[in-house]
């Protein structure tokens, strides 16, 4: 059958939900058939239908006279169009984040911080993009209090039409670095993709919080609502920074110090922690809740973790590699002194060092010197044992004969079964593309 917008949206409203995906499509669910590049879900809407789906949204004509089965023109539209209707329904705040790095860890803190007294929705896992933003937008219920949507980008304009759609009151952008610079064709235009969630806050008068500490985003407050974060201003104000292996440090607000013990690695999540405190107090959270919620986080997915076993200690941050993110995990990598662990309640004390670093993607031009970069300052810290996987990485293993180079995963788990690692440091990080995470059970 055929209908009006506003009539499958009414279906919508009285369903359990939208489903992409016809293998988790649950009871009273609407399956929305998306063609994608490897695949067409037209094909599964019989599928869908069997695990439980009360509708289908589908392009396939000859389920015309099917009454289960909505046909439209374009599914992805009607995504679109549909999460666009739900979201004016909602005058609650909307929060979006987005910058080259640490989208998804700040996501994950502001979200603790604000649940400790709102119910949140916020972005799953990294959904951030034009399927997941709109997936996110439409779980919006009654309620919820604050949604926090993640918003990630490949090229010009990708940002301003997430906004159209999530329709942000406030935003935050991380940080602007050279990730996907291959796409994007070069740094300015990386920049001016980001930041098109400023204009959008300008032109609708929303509110943003900016990193007073960074060059590239302050300048841009003369024109927003703003609210300032950063290591020395009177909100989030810090001291005795370490990260040894895990960041904590002193926060010092209304004349009293707060000591954060985070589960993050790195002291390059400074940033994102201060901007989890920024908001929390923006929106009325206590500085104690805030402290509780940022304490008790712990990554997950490759992203900042620690693992403990009776064989290494392995630094694993292999969601996602660019090469600010990967220059800034080397070099708080190598700060941590081997000793550390010594008076410590772990299985293995770690005598040596190891770094498994996967190639970085969607680089364009700028992937040989990159990756040169990478490999020039890992030979500076002279690693016991340095691993590169990868063709960007393989390219120069005859100009550093030091390290070893592996021209893929596959043949990077054949070498650890064959030279297994005992008692090392071990960081591993690379391009989610390289799926690193297949090491672990063998480090």
């Amino acid at each position: 059958m055929t209908l009006y917008l506003d009539d499958i949206y009414n279906i919508f409203i009285n369903s359990a939900g939208i489903s992409i995906d016809s293998r988790s499509t649950k009871n009273g669910q609407i399956f929305l058939a998306i063609k994608g590049e490897n695949s067409d879900g037209n094909a599964y809407v019989e599928d869908a239908f069997n695990n439980g789906a009360s509708y289908c949204i589908t392009s396939r004509t000859d389920l015309l006279d099917d009454s289960r089965c909505i046909i439209v023109e374009d599914t992805y539209q009607t995504l679109v169009d549909l999460a666009k209707i739900h979201r004016e329904h909602f005058s609650i705040p909307v929060l979006a984040i987005t910058g080259s790095n640490g989208k998804t860890t700040s996501k994950e803190l502001i979200a603790k911080v604000l649940s400790t007294h709102y119910n949140v929705l916020y972005t799953e896992g990294n959904l951030n993009n034009e399927l997941g933003l709109p997936l996110t937008i439409l779980k919006l219920n009654k309620t919820h209090k604050i949604a926090v949507v993640e918003m990630g980008a490949a090229k010009l304009g990708d940002i301003k039409f997430l906004c159209d759609i999530a329709k942000p009151t406030h935003g935050l952008i991380t940080n602007i670095g050279r990730a996907h610079i291959g796409r994007f064709g070069n740094f300015e235009n990386i920049i001016k993709t980001k930041t098109e969630l400023f204009y959008f806050l300008k032109k609708h008068n929303g509110l943003a919080f900016i990193n007073e500490d960074d060059p590239i985003l302050k300048p841009f407050a003369h024109s927003l609502n703003t609210i300032f974060y950063g290591r020395n201003n009177p909100n989030t104000q810090v001291s005795n920074v370490s990260a040894q292996p895990f960041l904590s440090f002193e926060w010092n607000y209304n004349d009293k110090n707060y000591r954060i013990e985070t589960h993050l690695f790195g002291d390059y999540n400074l940033v994102h922690t201060l901007a989890a405190i920024s908001i929390g107090l923006y929106f009325n959270i206590s500085p104690e809740n805030i402290v509780k919620a940022i304490t008790e986080y712990i990554p997950t997915n490759s992203r900042s973790q620690i693992i403990y076993n009776d064989k290494n200690i392995i630094i694993m941050d292999a969601y996602n590699a660019n090469p600010t993110s990967m220059e800034a995990a080397l070099i708080n990598f190598f700060s941590i002194p081997l000793d550390f662990f010594d008076n410590k309640n772990t299985k293995i004390k770690p005598k040596k060092r190891a770094t498994i670093l996967g190639e970085m993607m969607e680089l364009g031009e700028y992937a040989h010197d990159e990756h040169k970069n990478i490999l020039n300052l890992v030979k500076s810290y002279n690693p016991d044992i340095a691993i590169f996987v990868g063709e960007f990485f393989y390219q120069f293993k005859d100009n550093f004969p030091q390290f070893q180079f592996l021209p893929n995963t596959k043949e990077l788990i054949n070498f650890i079964l064959n030279n297994p690692l005992n008692e090392y440091l071990v960081l591993v990080k690379g391009s989610r593309a390289n799926a690193l995470e297949k090491i672990l059970p063998l480090l």
